[in-house]
């Protein structure tokens, strides 16, 4: 898959410690901080309380290589899921998956979520949507292959 960029979107609010969020995506995307616009920026909720959006944005290649790590990180019924699903989480040739923020901060890992509370990826790649599928089934299949060989 052609990915031109990747944001992570994750909104935090006032009952929550944007540090121990930050830290945790921090430790997730080591290897790519580097090449991360990270911005903050806070605003306020509608009944007074203070939000707080957090966004990783990455442009170029690199970004083909964190999409390549996240689906790597994603359990294979996740990514089976993602795949069944993708018709919902496609806008033309950008992908938008939701992952559980209160799972990933206590324990590091990607699990699907379709809710609220949750850190949001957009990934933006060329070629359209049918391209987008395709590529997406080649990962699965990958995925599943490289299971079944542990």
């Amino acid at each position: 898959m052609k990915v031109t960029s990747v944001s992570f979107q994750i909104f935090s609010h006032e009952t929550e410690n944007v540090e121990k969020i930050k830290n945790a995506l921090n430790s997730f995307l080591q290897d790519f901080l580097k090449y991360a616009n990270i911005s903050e920026n806070s605003t306020e909720g509608h009944y007074g309380d203070k939000i707080t959006l957090i966004k990783y944005d990455f442009q170029g290649k690199i970004s083909e290589k964190i999409v390549d790590y996240l689906f790597s990180k994603l359990d294979k019924a996740d990514l089976l899921y993602l795949v069944s699903t993708i018709d919902s989480r496609l806008e033309k040739s950008k992908i938008h998956i939701r992952i559980d923020k209160q799972k990933f901060i206590a324990e590091g890992k990607l699990y699907l979520r379709d809710g609220d509370d949750i850190i949001k990826i957009i990934i933006s790649s060329v070629g359209g949507p049918k391209r987008v599928k395709e590529e997406l089934n080649k990962i699965a299949n990958r995925a599943m292959h490289t299971q079944f060989q542990d």
